[in-house]
């Protein structure tokens, strides 16, 4: 191969380098927003399934989604689709979200079981921004209908907080009659971090129930519960900026028990993030009066920019005054 030959190799090398950069850097950010908007509207479920998660993981910049993000999240066309919509929403815009969770509330009481559980399903899709529908959703733990106390138990333990209204739930649940309720149930347990000593002793219960799927999930539950992670490693996890969302909820669900990660809590009440700033408020919330360094900097943030921020730090407050109300 001649020397020309090999300039004109790594020049084409070159220039195709050059074209996969353009590319890559026209389809990342909020550079690609327009064409994931195109991808949602485009009815290919596999499309705009794809589209809701590339916008979730835009996040703020993705602003210019929101009102197709909430139309798709509010049609019941489609569960899965509209629940990608809706749990995209919390990290682009929390006032959107609860705009969906809105809509979808009064449908938790339609008489159409059907419409029941999509409404339970949507709204556990928001994920911890849903909390004002978790009473609600408890009360949905007595229907007669299998399906939405099922779709019921796993849209709580998808908000997770209030943590001791959705821990009884939980509980509730634990014991209910059918067996795909109780492994919705315990699922719950195995995978996102609750544990108490109630509910423990239920799992322990579980283990040697008839059903052979039930059981083995109920022993990984048991065993989940029994190696549960300190808040220790969490507040580490959060000091590195590692999926703050993520451990924020986590450190929420242990309530006071995360009294020594308060600080490192306190200071994302200033990050750029509003989902990360109202978990963080939440997080202080569940603490309780334990979190009675962070009054400073929760009396700063009731100043933020966002609503749903602000109530999240005035419900802290309350509870580390210990004037948080429990009407269930």
């Amino acid at each position: 191969m001649t020397h020309k030959q090999i300039w004109l190799n790594f020049s084409g090398l070159g220039l195709l380098i050059a074209l996969l950069g353009l590319v890559y850097w026209l389809n990342t950010g909020a550079r690609a927003v327009p064409g994931l908007i195109e991808d949602l509207q485009s009815g290919d479920l596999q499309a705009q399934m794809l589209a809701a998660e590339g916008l979730k993981e835009i996040g703020s910049n993705a602003q210019s989604a929101v009102p197709v993000l909430v139309t798709v999240a509010t049609s019941d066309a489609n569960l899965s689709l509209s629940g990608a919509a809706a749990g995209a929403l919390p990290a682009i815009d929390l006032r959107a979200a609860r705009q969906v969770m809105t809509v979808w509330l009064p449908k938790l009481h339609d008489p159409d079981a059907h419409m029941k559980g999509y409404a339970a399903s949507t709204i556990g899709a928001l994920g911890p921004v849903a909390k004002p529908a978790v009473p609600i959703l408890v009360r949905l733990l007595s229907d007669e209908d299998i399906a939405v106390r099922e779709r019921a138990t796993r849209s709580l333990g998808a908000i997770g907080l209030p943590i001791d209204i959705v821990m009884g739930g939980l509980l509730q649940a634990l014991r209910d009659p059918e067996w795909t309720v109780r492994y919705a149930a315990v699922t719950q347990f195995s995978f996102s971090g609750f544990s108490s000593q109630e509910s423990l002793a239920a799992l322990r219960e579980l283990t040697q129930d008839s059903n052979q799927t039930l059981a083995g999930s109920a022993q990984s539950a048991v065993a989940a519960a029994e190696r549960l992670i300190q808040a220790s490693v969490y507040s580490l996890m959060l000091s590195q900026g590692m999926n703050r969302t993520y451990t924020l909820h986590q450190l929420a669900k242990l309530g006071p028990r995360a009294a020594d990660a308060v600080s490192g809590i306190a200071a994302v009440l200033t990050t750029g993030k509003p989902l990360e700033r109202y978990l963080a408020a939440s997080a202080l919330e569940e603490i309780g009066p334990a979190a009675k360094e962070s009054t400073p900097a929760l009396q700063r943030a009731l100043h933020d920019t966002d609503p749903i921020v602000r109530e999240a730090v005035l419900a802290a407050l309350q509870s580390i005054e210990n004037k948080r109300d429990q009407t269930p």
